[in-house]
Parts: structure tokens; sequence; C-alpha cells
């Protein structure tokens, strides 16, 4: 069986129990793989249904000093988690979540897989349910949680990778 290489690892930022066990997955599949994280966060927490923000640019979302607010919060939050692994960016996305971590993946190519936090069935990711989100995102897609941190779903793609992602058969369930 040929085993896949990855080349990024992304991390949408959660500030919860569900988010450190989805980070601790997504930051030892970095370390061990010797390759970059990319923590992306956004102005609204995820799993809430918020108005949709539009496309970066195409209005000012936030003011100067919250986004220099949020950047300072995540920054110290994960640098505190991160100890000495340096290979990590952060970007702050103030368009809505699906395009804009479609473009991270498509047009920068950022990452390979995309970890997220499962805080519950059904909760809202962007403008849809995060089950949707993920089985329409065409790449490996990791769900962590809801109930405990060895908890793993993966969506079509990733079940591909299980084997690269550090995960055997019974590990993982598939997203529904």
């Amino acid at each position: 069986m040929t085993v896949r290489r990855l080349s990024g690892v992304g991390y949408r930022a959660c500030f919860s129990r569900v988010g450190d066990w989805a980070f601790e997955f997504a930051f030892g599949l970095a370390r061990r793989n010797d390759i970059r994280l990319n923590i992306f966060f956004f102005p609204d927490p995820p799993c809430k249904k918020h108005p949709t923000r539009g496309r970066r640019g195409e209005r000012r979302l936030m003011g100067e000093k919250e986004e220099i607010d949020l950047e300072r919060r995540v920054r110290l939050y994960y640098d505190n988690l991160l100890g000495d692994f340096v290979n990590v960016g952060f970007r702050l996305c103030e368009g809505d979540e699906d395009p804009e971590l479609r473009r991270c993946l498509l047009i920068r190519k950022d990452y390979d897989v995309l970890v997220l936090a499962y805080e519950h069935r059904g909760c809202m990711f962007g403008e849809r349910p995060i089950e949707e989100f993920v089985n329409r995102m065409p790449c490996p897609i990791v769900l962590v949680g809801p109930g405990q941190k060895d908890e793993v779903y993966l969506n079509t793609p990733a079940r591909l990778w299980a084997e690269t992602l550090g995960l055997n058969e019974g590990e993982w369930l598939l997203v529904g």
C-alpha cells in the first residue's frame, strides 16, 4: 500500500475543550510529519450561526484594533500549546468558512488535510451543518469529538489517508 505524503495541516481555531482535542490531533500530525501547521481563525466562533460575512476585501468587517486583539488572543493561546514548534502559520479569515478554507486549499495550497473540532452533531459551520461542509470539501477532513478526544471522524477523501493520518482501522468512523 502506498503511504501518502503530507505537506501541510490546516486547523480551524476553536477555543473549547473539543477544540483543544482537535488542535492536539492537528499539532501531533504536523510534528510527526515535520510539516507546517496552519491555524485559521475567524471573527465568529465555530458552530454558531452567524450572518454571511462575504469575501475578504468586499467590505471591512472588523476594525484594525479588533483584528489585532483577535490575532493576539489566538497567538497567545496557541503559542503556549506549541512549545518549541515553529513551523506554524496564523491566518485571520474574515470571509465565510467555506469559501475561505477552499481558497486556502485550492489556490494557496496551505494544507493537504484539515482538522476541525466536532462540537456536536449538526452544529453549523458557516451557513450549513458541519457534516455537509465536510462531505462537500474535496480534501481530507478530520473531525475530532464531540464526546472524547479519541473520537475521530473522516470524510471520504480522508478515509484514503487514514494510515498517513496515523489512524488504524477501527480508530475512526466515516462522517455520516
